[in-house]
C-alpha cells in the first residue's frame, strides 16, 4: 500500500479540523500535512506535520505552500459573536475559503474536501445557509477533480466547555460527532487515490455531496 497523499489543510483550529489532523497524521496512506494557521498549536507533534503560520489576509503570498498537493481540506467556520459581526464572519468564511480554493486550483490539487452545513444554500434568505451555500459555489466554480461536500447537521463538539443550550440540542436531536466527520473525511480522501501507487482516480461524478447519513456511514 502506497503512503504518499500529501494534503493541505485551512480551518485546523477548530473542532472539526483538529480532529482531521489527528485523522490524517494516524493515517499510513498520508506522508505529509500541511496545516495553514494563525499559530502553531505546540501539542502537536508529529513528523509528518508543518504547521505554517500565514497572514489569512494576503494567502496570495504563500502559492509554494500549495504546490506538491494531492488533497485540500476546508473546515473553516467561526461565529457572529467570535468575529465581531456579520460582515466579518462572512468575509472569514467565505473570503478566506475561496481564497483557499483557488490557490489550491492554482497549485494542481486534485481533490478538494470542504465541509459546510446541512441547509447550506446560496439562495436561501437566511444568512447562515446563504454562507455556506456561497462557499459551495465558490469552490464549484474552482472546477476541482473532485469537490466533496460535507453538510453535516448538529455537531456534537465533545468539548466540556458546551453552552447548555448546545448540551440539550445535543441530548434531544440527531447529532454527528466531530471525530465521525473528521475519520468520514480521511476515508473518502484515501479512496480517491490509488493504493498501489497513490495515483489520483479521477470520479465519474466530479462534486458530491454528503449528508449526516452518508457521513455516519462512510465512518463505519
Amino acid at each position: 500500500m502506497s503512503n504518499n497523499i500529501r494534503a493541505i489543510v485551512i480551518g485546523s483550529t477548530g473542532a472539526t479540523g483538529k480532529c482531521l489532523i489527528q485523522e490524517l497524521l494516524s493515517s499510513n496512506r498520508f506522508s505529509k500535512v500541511t496545516s495553514i494557521v494563525r499559530k502553531t498549536d505546540d501539542t502537536l507533534k508529529n513528523d509528518k506535520l508543518e504547521q505554517v503560520v500565514v497572514d489569512m489576509e494576503n494567502l496570495g503570498a504563500y502559492k509554494e505552500l500549495f504546490r506538491n498537493k494531492d488533497a485540500a481540506f476546508c473546515c473553516l467556520g467561526t461565529t457572529r459573536k467570535i468575529a465581531g459581526s456579520t460582515e466579518n464572519q462572512k468575509h472569514i468564511e467565505l473570503d478566506y475559503s475561496s481564497a483557499f480554493s483557488k490557490l489550491c486550483k492554482e497549485g494542481n490539487v486534485k481533490t478538494m474536501h470542504l465541509v459546510t452545513s446541512q441547509g447550506a444554500n446560496k439562495d436561501s434568505w437566511f444568512f447562515y445557509p446563504k454562507l455556506k451555500g456561497e462557499i459551495e459555489e465558490a469552490m464549484r466554480v474552482d472546477n476541482f477533480d473532485s469537490l466533496t461536500i460535507y453538510r453535516p447537521g448538529l455537531l456534537d463538539r465533545l468539548t466540556k466547555d458546551r453552552a447548555t443550550f448546545e448540551n440539550v440540542l445535543v441530548a434531544v436531536l440527531p447529532s454527528l460527532k466531530v471525530s465521525t466527520l473528521a475519520k468520514s473525511m480521511r476515508i473518502a480522501c484515501e479512496k480517491e487515490f490509488n493504493e498501489q501507487d497513490s495515483s489520483f482516480i479521477p470520479p465519474t461524478k466530479p462534486v458530491k455531496i454528503f449528508y449526516n447519513s452518508e457521513i455516519y456511514n462512510l465512518a463505519k
